[in-house]
């Protein structure tokens, strides 16, 4: 069996689930882009906690680098890259890495295929959320910017979790000296 099973079933989960989403996105993005679907409306007033809508953004995260797609694309690439030729250091030998690194680079393959294929090469966005609490429209994004953001901020969890560990450790080896 691939010692990397897990990784490439993530993987393939958020890219496939991101393109088919994106597809339906696209197929409907005159009724969308014109009267986004109301998904979750939890708060009073005009507008809604979650709503599916259509947009495009040539840049990353809240349209940062818009004036540059290539180096975006470049970017993504080399990433996919650098995980494949770092993955032992990345551990991804271990369960919690095959799913971390697999929601991480199937968010960026994802992104990645709507900046290599489509036409123009803008990455397609759909869910919007609103935060009334901090009366803050988030910026609409997609299952790939999902799978990012899960997997960084896993990763991070991890890291915490790791050097909690590890402290722990020597403080039980010191006081058995």
């Amino acid at each position: 069996m691939n010692r990397y099973i897990r990784y490439w079933l993530v993987f393939a989960l958020v890219v496939l689930s991101d393109q088919w989403t994106k597809s339906v996105t696209v197929e409907n993005a005159a009724e969308l882009s014109s009267r986004p679907v109301v998904v979750l409306d939890l708060i009073e007033g005009p507008e809604n906690f979650l709503e599916f809508t259509y947009l495009t953004n040539p840049g990353a995260a809240w349209s940062m680098f818009s004036d540059y797609p290539e180096v975006l694309t470049v970017l993504a690439i080399l990433a996919l890259v650098a995980v494949f030729f770092f993955r032992k250091a990345l551990e991804l030998n271990k369960c919690p890495q095959q799913i971390i690194f697999g929601f991480i680079t199937g968010g960026i393959a994802g992104n990645l295929g709507d900046r290599i294929f489509r036409d123009p090469a803008e990455v397609v966005d759909f869910i919007d959320v609103y935060l009334p609490v901090l009366d803050y429209d988030y910026p609409v994004f997609n299952v790939a910017d999902s799978g990012i953001f899960i997997g960084a901020f896993s990763y991070l969890m991890l890291g915490i979790l790791e050097a909690r560990k590890e402290v722990r450790e020597k403080r039980v080896e010191r006081a058995t000296r």
